[in-house]
């Protein structure tokens, strides 16, 4: 038997739901959705090792370098493809760099073992305008391409004889004289001062390194070893290929560890050889055993220009399925991708209840605190169309910074100390307030609340913007004049303030900056 709802019945049913559309749609819309899942990724970043040759092809056959496997020259137009790709995904790749052929005034004819030539080097016929303008393209995109160290040659010479490798005889499985390899670093320092990269100046040695052929000497409870030379000069982070040098017992099993204050991780190559061009990993994301991979200059290299911008469409795309990986996150940089893989392998992470995450810290290493290595540590929500983080805590502090992507809420949380934490979290239809939307390549440690100041602690590299939701400022200043910033907008509607900065030392340049009301 049918029952007729009443017109009156009908036209208030249709009401109901009709506003029930209209305030799930709503831009102001603020009623919470009950929490999903919170998600605690792997960080992933490749290398990109022997950058920095002028001459491509492979001399080995004749006792010189192996170079990059390409017969070809070098200029500024192979650095572009991996800043901008960079650019396009958020990232500043790890850059590993092979000085020799950079070197103006044949300054490693003092290290004689650097090159095939020895005391009789000569690089004048490498030496023009090329060098310099691909210098300075990598110091001026420091935002998308880290500097950091591979070598001077890449192998050693004696008496005109080649071994493998710079850093470690891998012939005779045995470390390189000590004196000797720090007049390897010497020699790198002295080729980057003749392009204005000096601490007078303001730039720092590199903080990551490494070993060409994967060869180091590890000995982390000896007076010396490949990372106390290179810790005491300032690099911070190691990768490479641990099985190269079984006769040293590194922590292959474990993944990583510490030598002398460095944090040295293992990495794998998945069917890019180093001199294949235009050549990308083959194996799926979900076979990769390490945290970075190998690539080298040659796989970011197309055969001509105009087969370049297809080629880097390739890369943004697998780095973009990368990110659409519940279990990974691209690394912004690097000393992100070390700190996450910490907080990966010391970190328990639990959500007892929708929101509420219990992290417990208290089994990180005091080494990671004492060299400094620990920096934000990065949760994950998986966000449905319309949806935002909108509350989100740690013991009842501001998070410093996030941003969405790929269908991800990404949670950068501030460098944790050694104890119980509780972060606490909630989705809606607006994001968070007073926080970083940090779509760039920087770090941001902290933001506070002082004195009705907001209180900005970040390292830049090179020249972004900022993008913090907060209320329009009265005025806004760096607390380090070598953190300058260039610009101020403030879009009312988004309630965003967009900071154009720029840092000095292309290693990142750490400051505070002070938003005013």
């Amino acid at each position: 038997m049918r029952h007729d709802k009443s017109p009156f019945v009908q036209y208030t049913l249709r009401f109901v739901v009709l506003l029930n559309i209209l305030l799930l749609f709503s831009p102001g819309y603020a009623a919470d959705i009950p929490s999903s899942n919170i998600l605690f990724p792997k960080a992933f970043a490749v290398a990109i090792d022997d950058m920095g040759w002028n001459e491509g092809s492979n001399l080995s056959e004749y006792g010189d370098g192996f170079r990059v496997g390409v017969r070809r020259d070098f200029d500024i137009r192979d650095y572009r493809p991996i800043v901008e790709v960079g650019e396009q995904v958020g990232v500043r790749f790890m850059g590993l760099f092979v000085l020799a052929e950079m070197d103006r005034l044949n300054v490693c004819a003092k290290y004689p073992t650097t090159t095939i030539q020895g005391a009789q080097f000569d690089n004048s016929a490498n030496i023009d305008m090329t060098q310099i303008e691909s210098m300075n393209y990598i110091k001026d995109n420091a935002a998308f391409l880290e500097f950091g160290l591979h070598g001077v040659g890449h192998e050693f010479w004696k008496d005109g004889k080649t071994t493998r490798a710079e850093w470690y005889d891998l012939e005779n499985n045995q470390p390189r004289d000590e004196t000797v390899m720090r007049g390897h670093i010497q020699c790198f320092k002295e080729i980057m001062a003749q392009y204005g990269w000096t601490p007078e100046n303001g730039q720092s040695f590199p903080e990551s390194y490494v070993p060409p052929c994967y060869a180091f000497y590890w000995n982390p409870e000896g007076e010396y070893s490949t990372c106390k030379i290179m810790r005491d000069n300032g690099v911070k982070y190691t990768n490479t290929q641990f099985d190269y040098v079984t006769e040293l017992n590194p922590p292959e099993e474990f993944g990583g560890g510490f030598d002398h204050g460095i944090l040295v991780i293992n990495r794998f190559q998945y069917g890019n050889n180093w001199f294949e061009m235009a050549k990308l990993p083959t194996a799926p994301v979900e076979e990769y055993a390490t945290d970075i991979i190998e690539t080298h200059w040659a796989n970011w290299m197309a055969t001509d220009d105009f087969l370049q911008p297809a080629l880097n469409q390739r890369w943004v795309d697998f780095f973009t399925n990368i990110q659409t990986h519940p279990d990974h996150y691209l690394a912004k940089n690097t000393e992100q991708l070390f700190s996450q893989w910490l907080y990966k392998r010391f970190t328990d992470v639990s959500e007892d209840a929708d929101g509420q995450v219990k992290i417990d810290n208290r089994r990180m290493p005091e080494e990671a605190y004492e060299n400094d290595l620990l920096g934000n540590m990065v949760l994950a929500v998986k966000l449905l169309d319309r949806q935002h983080v909108s509350v989100a805590t740690i013991n009842d502090q501001s998070i410093p910074a996030y941003f969405e992507d790929s269908g991800y809420g990404y949670i950068y949380l501030p460098s944790l100390e050694k104890k119980n934490y509780t972060f606490k979290y909630s989705i809606g239809s607006e994001i968070i307030d007073n926080t970083v939307i940090n779509s760039g390549t920087y770090n941001v440690y902290t933001i506070q609340k002082k004195r009705g100041d907001l209180v900005v602690d970040l390292k830049m590299y090179g020249h972004q913007i900022v993008k913090i939701k907060c209320q329009k400022p009265v005025s806004v200043s760096s607390a380090n004049p070598n953190l300058k910033i260039l610009k101020e907008q403030y879009d009312a509607q988004e309630k965003t303030l967009s900071l154009s900065v720029a840092g000095l030392d292309m290693q990142g340049e750490r400051g505070k900056i002070v938003i005013r009301y």
